[in-house]
C-alpha cells in the first residue's frame, strides 16, 4: 500500500466572522477555566457532549468546540496539546494523543492583501482507531492518519498516512508496516 497522498477537500474560511469570532472566544473562556480547574465538566460545555470514555488532561488549547471536534471511545490526550479545529478533527477510538501534539486545520494565504482580508482554507484531519501520536508531533491541515498507525515523536505530518504503520519524522514518513 502505497503512502496517501491527497489532502482532504478545501473549504472557504473567513477568520473575522463575526460567528467565528463569538465561538473563539467562547471556546476561550471555557478553556480558561478548564485549564485552572481540570473540571471535566466544562469540556462537556467546550464540545458540546459527554466526554465519558475522553481523557483530556489540562491545558488544552483550543479555538473551537462544539461539533468541529468529534472524539471516539477511550481517547486520552496528554498535557499542553493544541487543535485549531475550524475544518473539523475527528479523533477514532482508542486514540493516544501525546504531550505538546498540535493538530492544524486553517491555512492562510501566502498573498499578504489577502491574509489581511482575513481569507482563509480549511482541510479536516481524521485520526482513525488505535493511532498513537508521539509527544511533540505536528499534524497539518488535510491529513488523515489511517487506523492503528504510529506517529513518532516530534514528526510533521505533511501528507495522509495509510492504516498499521509506524511513520516518523520532518516531513513525516512511513519507515515501517505492521
Amino acid at each position: 500500500m502505497e503512502e496517501k497522498k491527497q489532502l482532504l477537500p478545501e473549504q472557504e474560511y473567513r477568520a473575522w466572522d463575526k460567528a467565528e469570532v463569538d465561538e473563539r472566544m467562547r471556546t476561550m473562556a471555557l478553556l480558561l477555566r478548564f485549564n485552572g480547574t481540570g473540571d471535566r465538566r466544562i469540556l462537556e460545555e467546550v464540545f458540546g457532549r459527554n466526554m465519558d470514555g475522553v481523557i483530556i488532561h489540562a491545558p488544552l488549547h483550543c479555538n473551537y468546540g462544539d461539533s468541529r471536534v468529534k472524539f471516539g471511545s477511550r481517547v486520552f490526550i496528554n498535557y499542553n496539546c493544541t487543535f485549531q479545529p475550524a475544518g473539523g478533527v475527528e479523533i477514532g477510538d482508542d486514540v493516544f494523543i501525546g504531550s505538546d501534539v498540535r493538530i492544524y486545520t486553517t491555512n492562510h494565504p501566502l498573498d499578504p492583501d489577502e491574509r489581511a482580508e482575513g481569507k482563509a482554507t480549511t482541510r479536516p484531519v481524521k485520526i482513525g482507531a488505535k493511532v498513537w501520536i508521539g509527544g511533540g508531533a505536528i499534524i497539518l491541515p488535510g491529513v488523515e492518519i489511517g487506523e492503528g498507525t504510529t506517529i513518532g515523536a516530534g514528526s510533521v505530518v505533511t501528507r495522509s498516512l495509510p492504516s498499521r504503520c509506524v511513520a516518523v519524522g520532518n516531513p513525516c514518513k512511513i519507515i515501517k508496516r505492521l
